[in-house]
């Protein structure tokens, strides 16, 4: 792959073309199966369909190809993002059976989206709601609609997708985001016996405006408490808060999620404070953590992600285990423990002391930090800096930032910090997880990287990550689909 200094070793990316929200995350039998958005051939078409990686511990991983998309009137413009349930004993071998929930996209006039007789919130478009199933994570049943577009309630817009589906007192619920015909955003919840007939039983609306549709939503149920996680779009940027073109986050919900008609906007906590995050998906896993993946990408032309020819556009976040502080009753965001063990060598950090760690990929870790001031630069272009209660990133050249500028947001203290640094990925985890920024940055070619900070703490260390997904992206062949929809006649219905 070209440029070198800017590949990931362990974040996931498509093979090549484009890459958007997660989908369907999951541990099936023992596997974990991240699918996603996936447009091959991108910029020359855009319609989705979802890719597969798959992994038996979170680090190492395979690329199983395009197991869904655009094939039959319903979803003849993409099939968008949706959401793995894990059904216990059902399948043929008596083994756990996956059933995948996604929205199929429908645009009415065509390819051009400039039909003056359709404004795509009122008319012209159709959202349906379609399950697979599948018993080896890879191979799906035939498609089938389980609700119509034309069955949704009276009061939602066009816009309506991104399913969520779980089990809770014996039924299955789904989530769908969704745009109020009033332009505002909302959930909708329906209730389920077998997941292929669905009831209506509530919208979830925010007390005032708070964005004028919400995408992707999901729920984190964990000590006994419900958080609702929803990415609206239309915020106004606000100084420190909501800096990005569309955001994403979680309500701490006061009772049950089933109990819930109306949320407070005003407790909205961003799950991420940097450039390129969105469309996290959240989910169980075998071990019972809860585990979060989030888009390390946007839709922002302000910036890039594909400079020079990269070849592949945005990636995933790592893997991070979600949990709940119980002292702000707030969620907390950290890497997987098995990313652990991808460090090399362990390289003590000294104020003011720059350090050379082999290769570009690295975790860098400071505990116990006693500096009301201080600064971890890296590469000399890349800095993360904390004073006077503000701690922020900042891109020190206007060449590995692509079009982007600094970050910050108010911190009363700094007690931590782990950074990992991947080719041309950053992720900053503050004070234990409390506080995260995942962006994109373009060093210039360099086969080392070097580390420097003036802040002070009890515990500073950096670590060489070891490369896993050199190997799988080497071979990895994306199938040159033909993909259905934009020029193809429809089928007869």
């Amino acid at each position: 792959m070209p440029n070198s200094t800017w590949n990931l070793g362990f974040h996931l990316h498509s093979p090549r073309a484009w890459m958007n929200d997660p989908n369907g995350c999951c541990q099936f039998r023992g596997v974990y199966h991240f699918f996603y958005q996936y447009d091959h051939a991108w910029p020359e078409v855009d319609q989705k369909g979802w890719g597969a990686f798959s992994s038996t511990d979170l680090i190492h991983w395979r690329f199983d190809g395009v197991p869904l998309e655009p094939s039959i009137p319903e979803d003849r413009h993409g099939t968008f993002t949706g959401t793995t349930y894990v059904e216990k004993g059902t399948a043929s071998d008596g083994g756990d059976r996956m059933r995948v929930f996604y929205t199929g996209n429908v645009v009415d006039p065509g390819p051009d989206h400039n039909e003056k007789d359709y404004d795509f919130v009122y008319s012209g478009r159709q959202a349906n709601e379609l399950t697979v199933e599948s018993e080896d994570g890879i191979r799906f049943s035939n498609k089938r609609v389980v609700i119509p577009a034309a069955d949704y309630p009276d009061i939602c817009s066009m816009h309506v997708r991104d399913p969520k589906v779980w089990k809770e007192d014996g039924k299955l619920r789904m989530l769908l985001g969704a745009r109020h015909v009033d332009t505002h955003g909302m959930a909708l919840l329906y209730d389920s016996d077998d997941g292929y007939t669905w009831t209506f039983r509530q919208s979830i609306n925010p007390k005032y405006f708070f964005g004028y549709v919400w995408e992707c939503p999901n729920i984190v149920q964990t000590g006994g408490h419900d958080y609702l996680s929803i990415n609206p779009q239309g915020l106004p940027s606000l100084y420190d808060k909501w800096q990005n073109m569309w955001q994403s986050g979680y309500i701490p919900l006061p009772g049950r999620i089933l109990d819930t008609h109306e949320v407070d906007e005003r407790s909205f906590v961003e799950w991420d404070h940097g450039h390129d995050f969105y469309a996290p998906q959240t989910f169980q896993d075998e071990q019972g953590r809860w585990i979060l993946v989030g888009w390390l990408g946007t839709f922002d032309k302000h910036y890039t992600s594909t400079p020079d020819g990269l070849g592949w556009w945005h990636c995933l976040t790592v893997p991070r285990v979600v949990t709940r502080d119980e002292e702000t009753g707030l969620l907390r965001q950290n890497p997987v423990p098995e990313l652990r063990q991808l460090r090399g060598r362990q390289q003590v950090l000294r104020r003011n002391e720059p350090v050379r760690i082999e290769g570009r990929h690295a975790d860098i870790s400071l505990e116990h930090i006693s500096s009301e001031v201080g600064t971890l630069t890296i590469d000399d272009s890349f800095q993360i800096s904390y004073v006077q209660g503000r701690l922020a990133i900042n891109y020190l050249d206007k060449e590995s930032a692509a079009g982007r500028a600094d970050r910050f947001i108010r911190l009363q203290r700094l007690t931590s910090l782990r950074v990992l640094v991947d080719g041309s990925v950053v992720e900053v985890y503050a004070n234990g997880g409390a506080d995260v920024f995942s962006s994109r940055w373009f060093p210039t070619e360099k086969p080392d990287l070097t580390v420097e900070t003036t802040l002070e703490a009890e515990r500073s260390f950096a670590y060489p990550m070891r490369d896993t997904m050199a190997e799988m992206y080497a071979t990895a062949v994306a199938p040159d689909l033909a993909m259905p929809g934009w020029n193809a006649k429809p089928a007869e219905e």
